[in-house]
Parts: structure tokens; sequence; C-alpha cells
């Protein structure tokens, strides 16, 4: 009996000894100086790093939505500008006198002719021989013929003076002298020649002209002479 006696005892002493350890306060360890600027250097760091991360998030979502803004608005199509209206310049025509010098073709061939003068004096030189730029050799004999036309709308007068001009070379042989028309109606044609002609000998280029009195019509024959 006493066995168990001291055996309670000791076991009501532990138990004490229990709970007065249990209720005894904790024993609070302060942290040294280097300690404390250690943890506020780390959480400065932390609070900085989360910081910059809140930036570049909310700068990414501001994007992203301007984008989306950018997507939704309608594009504009711009409108081509209509080109200036421009007001032409009107400006008044000066006339001209027209000419009324001719040159004609006869059969085969064409002449020099023609003349500064209305038309009411006008003329055109037709059967023409030879034909213009014909080429001769040199010395070879040929003949010059030609017919002049009343082409105009007036009557010549009978006694107009066919005068020649030039005889190059010379090329005629026999030039003729002061040439007399008759009365020629318009329409009327009057025959010149045909002249007996020799190349000259030296090569080139050869004119033989007449002038018509009153100075409206200069016919002529031109030709070459070739080796």
């Amino acid at each position: 009996m006493k066995r168990w006696s001291n055996m309670l005892r000791l076991g009501s002493m532990l138990l004490a000894i229990l709970l007065l350890a249990a209720c005894a306060p904790a024993v609070i360890q302060t942290p040294s100086p280097e300690e404390v600027e250690d943890r506020v250097a780390t959480s400065v760091a932390m609070t900085i790093e989360a910081q910059g991360q809140v930036a570049t998030s909310v700068a990414q979502t501001v994007a992203a939505q301007e984008t989306e803004a950018a997507a939704a608005m309608p594009s504009e199509t711009p409108s081509p500008l209509a080109p200036p209206t421009l007001t032409p310049v009107l400006t008044t025509a000066t006339p001209f006198p027209t000419s009324t010098s001719s040159s004609g073709s006869g059969s085969g061939g064409s002449s020099g002719g023609g003349g500064t003068s209305s038309a009411r004096f006008s003329c055109d030189i037709i059967r023409q021989r030879p034909i213009d730029n014909t080429e001769y050799k040199r010395t070879h004999t040929f003949d010059v013929t030609f017919a002049i036309l009343n082409n105009g709308t007036t009557t010549w007068d009978a006694g107009k003076d066919l005068v020649l001009l030039g005889n190059p070379g010379p090329t005629l042989i026999n030039p003729p002298g002061t040439i007399e028309l008759p009365k020629m109606e318009p329409g009327d044609i009057f025959t010149v020649g045909p002249f007996e002609a020799q190349a000259p000998d030296d090569p080139g280029r050869y004119v033989i002209d007449f002038k018509l009195e009153g100075g409206f019509c200069y016919p002529y024959v031109a030709f070459y002479v070739v080796r």
C-alpha cells in the first residue's frame, strides 16, 4: 500500500514539473543590428522587384488594349483628289495671207512655177521635159519644153512677156529672147519650146528658170549632170 502511495506522489511531482515548464514564458532572442540591416535590404529589394513586375504588367495590358482598339476602328480610305479644272485661254487667231504660188506637174513630170499674187493671178507648169532632177551624162543633148496654165480667176491680157533668167552651163544652145504670151482666159494653156539643150561638162545640179511679166509665175527646169 505504501509502495503505491509513493508512486502516486512521484507521479504528482512529475506532473507538476511539466505544468510549470509549460506555463513558463519562452525565451525571446533579440537579433543583432547586422541581421536587422540584412533583413531590411532584402525586404526593399523584393519590394522594388515586385513594383517592376507590376509596371511591366500594366504596360503590356495598356498596349494590348490600344492594339485591340485600333483593330476595332474602321480603316479610312482617302478619297482621290479631283484634278483642278483648267480654264482654257482663248486667243484670237491672226489670219495669214494664203499663198497662191503653184508648182505643177505635167505628163509624168513636175516643174517649178507660180508666184506671190492673189488667186486672181496664178499659174501652173505642166507637160515639162525633162522632169525635175533628171540625170544626164556630160555633154548629153536633150530638149527643154513646158506649158503654162492660167489657173487663176482673171484673164491675162495679151502681150505678157516671158523672159529667161538663168541658163547655167550654158545649157540652152540657142537661148530664146523675150516670149510674148497671147491673151489667156482662166484654164488656157500656152506651150513654151522645145529648146535644144546640152548638158554642161561639169557634174552638178543645174536650173534653167524663167519669169512671166507680173511676177506671179516663175517656170523652171532642174536636172543633174553626172560623170
